[in-house]
């Protein structure tokens, strides 16, 4: 008997070993390459703070690709716990397998919309090298999600210094809103990871024109129009708006914005990344935004305001309070409903909790930087007013919000360096404002 369970163990195993043996190679591949990449951009952008800080910010990097990861593996195979989390994420691994047959065999590829193609093709090209398993591709995620770390951390402190700069890492790993969709089998992990990098290079050229920035910002909003076109097209207006009005000399933001936009022009029209989603996002109008609104308002338990009639631009405008209240406060907790929102909770409590930060950042970094700040605040507003308008449900409200508060994270973080500042047993005579770099 003994003999015969053993046998039957062993060959369960053997069976395990060759099922799963493929993804577990993928997962241990990535992983891998992914630590030996992240300390790589730790010590190229936050070198400047001094050794300290590369540790410290290391040790956030690393903490937040390990968390990721094993949440991201959890919500996918644990699906009787998360089955209200993993559905998108199933649709995005279909496709993607989809595409990987159809390059290895003479079949049709599947039909995907304008303006969202990136990460599907992104995560056929990880099944196409590592074979089509869903860890591969939740490690890749992982790792565009831990990266915030230090580009955030660099961006705080070009802009409002060291101090400021302490905070921007923990803030991208803990709250609940960004951690939760950019750790599964979705496309925020890498939209997050664009604008971040795209709003990097705005801040770099607003300081000093030159190519690594101007390309960064090309590239990176070139292929956010891969990923969601209408938020590249409002991100890069805000970017070009922001790069005009961030100099004192109206030539000089004039000159640094169109060589900006020239570029993404080159790189969107004449290289032909993003193109298909440029021109989705710009042949958009009010009666195609109405119709995504209706959609998601109705489709979800979530859904708010079905009435709603945002298709003229009197309906939009008078809409649009009502829209910037619900995006920018909500869900309120009697709108979260069943077990399946209690995710929604945490988040939208954690960011209450951070607006004052936000307000207090806000007004002390305009009053301190000036117009440079409109390179971040721009876009974030812009970006704001056209997911106010669009988004129609609490669950999408809750996932998309985070583009705009990644936008934020400096200004938070600098709220929260100068509480501290005025809270802590060294509190010192002079002002806070000291804080923010000159």
């Amino acid at each position: 008997m003994s003999r015969s369970v053993a046998v039957l163990g062993a060959a369960t195993v053997l069976g395990a070993s060759v099922v799963f043996l493929g993804s577990i190679a993928a997962l241990v591949t990535l992983t891998v390459l992914s630590l030996l990449a992240l300390p790589l951009l730790v010590s190229w952008l936050v070198d400047p703070i001094g050794p300290d800080a590369r540790t410290r910010v290391l040790r956030w990097t690393i903490a937040g690709f390990f968390a990721h990861l094993v949440f991201g593996l959890a919500v996918f195979n644990l699906s009787g716990v998360f089955s209200a989390l993993r559905s998108d994420a199933l649709t995005y691994h279909g496709l993607a397998q989809a595409i990987t047959n159809s390059w290895t065999s003479d079949s049709p590829g599947p039909h995907l919309p304008a303006g969202k193609e990136g990460y599907y093709y992104l995560l056929a090209a990880i099944y196409r090298v590592f074979g089509p398993h869903p860890a591969a591709g939740l490690v890749v995620n992982a790792a565009l999600a831990s990266a915030l770390v230090p580009i955030l951390t660099d961006l705080t402190r070009r802009l409002f210094g060291p101090h400021a700069a302490r905070y921007a890492g923990p803030l991208i790993v803990l709250m609940p809103g960004v951690f939760i969709w950019t750790s599964q089998l979705l496309k925020e992990a890498a939209i997050l990871f664009l604008v971040a990098v795209t709003a990097s290079a705005a801040v770099r050229l607003s300081n000093k024109v030159t190519v690594a920035p101007l390309l960064a910002a090309a590239g990176g909003l070139a292929l956010l129009f891969t990923f969601r076109g209408p938020v590249a097209l409002v991100m890069g207006g805000g970017v070009v708006a922001g790069l005009v009005l961030s100099k004192r000399e109206l030539f000089a933001g004039l000159s640094t914005a169109l060589s900006t936009l020239a570029l993404i022009a080159l790189t969107v029209v004449s290289l032909g990344v993003g193109y298909s989603g440029f021109q989705n996002a710009t042949s958009s109008d009010l009666g195609q935004a109405h119709i995504v609104r209706q959609d998601l308002a109705r489709s979800a338990n979530t859904g708010f305001d079905h009435e709603v009639d945002i298709s003229t631009t009197r309906g939009a405008f008078s809409y649009l309070p009502v829209g910037l209240f619900n995006f920018v406060l909500g869900p309120f907790p009697w709108q979260i409903q069943g077990v399946g929102q209690l995710a929604m909770g945490p988040d939208v409590l954690v960011w209450w909790f951070l607006l004052p930060s936000l307000w207090r950042g806000l007004t002390t970094g305009f009053r301190t930087k000036g117009r440079a700040a409109l390179v971040l605040v721009l876009p974030a507003l812009i970006s704001t007013v056209m997911l106010a308008l669009v988004i129609g449900n609490f669950g999408t409200v809750v996932r998309e919000r985070a583009q705009v508060v990644v936008l934020l994270v400096p200004f938070i973080a600098l709220g929260l360096a100068l509480r501290a500042a005025r809270s802590g047993p060294a509190r010192q005579e002079q002002p806070p404002a000291v804080l923010v770099a000159r």
